[in-house]
């Protein structure tokens, strides 16, 4: 495929930075870049639930279990509390 695109000037100043470091034409730093970003999204998960869960957010803590629809009014008990 085959694709044809505009650079700014800072763009085009880091593709050459890059080509100077590296030796490498501009499709295989470009084809790089895709790889990069590819793999980087592959991996990055949108799932949130499955991100806390991962992290051990999720099951952390001991709380009330409506906590989430009575948010206002247990805070404010836990307030008078102290």
């Amino acid at each position: 495929m085959e694709i044809a695109t505009q650079l700014t000037d800072e763009q085009a100043q880091k593709l050459a930075f890059i080509q100077q470091k590296t030796q490498q034409n501009s499709d295989e730093i470009l084809g790089a870049a895709l790889d990069y970003y590819y793999r980087k999204f592959l991996t990055t998960s949108t799932n949130h639930l499955e991100n806390f869960s991962k992290i051990g957010f999720i099951g952390c803590i001991e709380a009330e279990p409506d906590l989430a629809e009575n948010c206002e009014s247990i805070l404010i008990q836990e307030m008078g509390n102290e």
